[in-house]
């Protein structure tokens, strides 16, 4: 069975629902991460997951959403961003197509941390309107949980690892060690910085909603100098392994809405 749905005829893409396919949706962004690496790395990754595991599962895969809220990152050309609400729209209307295309089980592939929200009111709106449950898993959060003892601490970040590991094994060309450097994040006015959107003070943490240039001119920190495509074969394989142990599971969940009865 084919598995990129552009390639797929309709009366194709009729057959894989009436299978029960998992429909496989990735979703990204253009934007800069780090002075060396390609602005699509998000969506590269998110991709590659999607394809993958389409072929590991019989499952269908999606183009990839390539554009997602880059706000914080605009100061840097190569960036494209869109607005949450036009991301969580396009989400919505191509959800809602699957389903009337007869899909219950839809996977999306959310990479990109300000994606989050807007995809998940999105999926929302989804279940709201057909009573079907959207699933998606955040390539980055894999990264967190699966990474084990691969990349010392130091070496992550923005711009840095996992993501130049990955991309030097997805797409060695779109990862440039000639303009690598590591670079630490700056304090903003005497507070440590966590991210565009976090300042650590005292025991916790307060919100700001800065730009990227102002964490690191360069749109990177951490040390990118010890990645590898071998480290990323690794890691990716463990996220893959992991998105299709899901799919698996997935595919047998019954998805429609179910309030429970109140309970007086």
């Amino acid at each position: 069975m084919k598995s990129f749905l552009p390639l797929m005829t309709w009366t194709e893409a009729r057959e894989a629902a009436e299978a029960g396919a998992v429909a496989l949706v990735p979703i990204g962004s253009t934007d800069a991460n780090g002075p060396q690496n390609a602005t699509g790395l998000d969506f590269l990754v998110s991709s590659a997951l999607a394809e993958r595991a389409a072929a590991k599962t019989g499952s269908i895969y999606l183009p990839p959403v390539t554009y997602g809220v880059s706000d914080g990152l605009k100061g840097f050309p190569g960036t494209l961003g869109i607005t949450p609400q036009m991301l969580g729209e396009m989400v919505e209307s191509v959800i809602k197509s699957l389903i009337r295309g007869g899909f219950e089980h839809i996977l999306l592939i959310t990479n990109h941390g300000p994606n989050q929200y807007p995809v998940e009111q999105a999926s929302r709106r989804v279940c709201y309107d057909t009573g079907v449950h959207v699933a998606s898993i955040n390539p980055m959060a894999l990264f967190a949980d699966l990474r084990g003892d691969l990349f010392e601490p130091e070496t992550i970040g923005h711009g840095a690892e996992p993501g130049t590991s990955l991309l030097k094994y997805l797409h060695p060309e779109g990862s440039r060690d000639d303009l690598a450097e590591e670079r630490t994040k700056a304090r903003w006015q005497g507070l440590e910085l966590i991210s565009p959107m976090e300042a650590r003070f005292g025991a916790s943490r307060v919100n700001f909603y800065l730009e990227l240039e102002e964490l690191s001119p360069t749109s990177g920190w951490g040390n990118p100098h010890k990645a590898s495509a071998e480290r990323g074969e690794i890691l990716f394989g463990r996220m893959l392994d992991h998105v299709v142990a899901f799919i698996e599971t997935f595919r047998a969940l019954d998805t429609r809405l179910k309030f429970p009865e109140p309970q007086l």
